[in-house]
């Protein structure tokens, strides 16, 4: 049975695939196609609960039942995230000589080898690096100073008593201002916002003793997949609620699971029956694949998406007449899949 052309080509090309070396004074230039990675970001928040010291006596003195009892860490997932990250992939290197119409010294490479074009000015392809882990807020934690009189209680319960007074004397002082029943009236709106608002800040820190505080601190975590086989439900990671994002093999945190469907690029294009096949450059594009991603925590998918993989594709040659016509040919590769973006004669 005879073999289609291009089936014949694409065993060629896999076996070219391979590192390329040149030699001594040999003019050649050594590209590479691109590699995809999947980077996943992991938010979540960390909230730390502190008790007040004086939360026994909240339903007491503020009628407050909602009250922390005891200190606590919590850690909950809010968001996880699913990018590609671009590389040059050494076990798909490709070795270019000169050829009849090929000028080597008109190839555009990026800074890691890989084909951004022909007889193209020269650019530099964006960096494809990892965001930086934002600085996490905090909010204080920092208890009210205490009156001389609370000081000199002598016991919590005279120190809940005396504590309580105050906070009511701040909200009986915030009534009146609002009210307009003070001697001294602020003189503006302005100024009224402002004495309004230190008043709320004092209550707030004074309420802090009976109730407790809290914080919340936003973390991210960022981890990097290598497509390669299609998985189901494999564990990239953990999470714990005492210790956030663990090892896959870490039992104390939850499982996150990852699922890949990988879709091959294929052709099918046969070229029997052509009398004269086309001259074939040495000059290759990449035709990407694609797959499916999902990510699953606690039951629940947390993002799906499909993203282009450029080693999931294949190599196809250039044909030769597009650098030998009158009109320099131009090619834009695109520099995360490696396909064609543009030709132009």
């Amino acid at each position: 049975m005879k073999k289609s052309f291009l089936s014949i080509l694409l065993t060629v090309f896999s076996a070219m695939s391979i590192a390329q070396v040149v030699q001594e004074n040999e003019a050649a230039v050594v590209y590479y196609m691109p590699k995809t990675d999947l980077i996943i970001t992991i938010n979540y928040d960390e909230t730390q609960c502190t008790p007040g010291i004086l939360y026994q006596y909240a339903e007491r003195y503020l009628g407050s039942t909602e009250v922390i009892t005891e200190a606590t860490t919590t850690r909950k997932i809010t968001d996880i995230q699913v990018e590609s990250h671009t590389s040059a992939d050494p076990q798909r290197a490709y070795k270019l000589t000169a050829q009849k119409g090929i000028n080597t010294q008109l190839i555009t490479l990026s800074e890691d080898g890989r084909l951004l074009g022909y007889n193209i000015p020269p650019t530099i392809a964006p960096k494809s690096i990892h965001p930086p882990k934002p600085l996490a807020p905090k909010i204080s934690m920092a208890l009210p100073p205490l009156l001389e009189e609370q000081l000199m209680a002598g016991s919590i319960a005279k120190m809940a008593e005396s504590t309580a007074k105050q906070i009511y004397h701040i909200r009986e002082i915030r009534l009146n201002l609002l009210a307009g029943d003070v001697d001294n009236t602020p003189a503006d709106g302005q100024a009224m916002q402002l004495v309004l608002d230190e008043l709320n800040r004092q209550e707030q820190m004074l309420v802090a003793l009976f109730v407790g505080t809290s914080s919340t601190t936003h973390h991210s975590h960022t981890l990097t997949y290598a497509p390669n086989q299609s998985v189901e439900n494999e564990v990239i990671c953990r999470f714990s609620q005492h210790n956030g994002i663990v090892d896959a093999n870490d039992l104390s945190g939850e499982p996150i699971y990852l699922t890949l469907e990988a879709k091959r690029q294929t052709l099918q294009t046969s070229l029997e029956g052509d009398k004269k096949a086309p001259l074939l450059s040495q000059l290759y594009y990449n035709l990407p694949g694609s797959a499916n991603v999902k990510i699953a925590f606690n039951h629940q998918t947390c993002i799906q998406r499909s993203f282009e993989i450029a080693q999931y594709g294949v190599a196809i040659p250039f044909t030769q007449d597009l650098f030998t016509a009158k009109t320099p040919t131009i090619i834009h590769i695109n520099p995360a899949t490696g396909n064609i973006l543009s030709i132009q004669q």
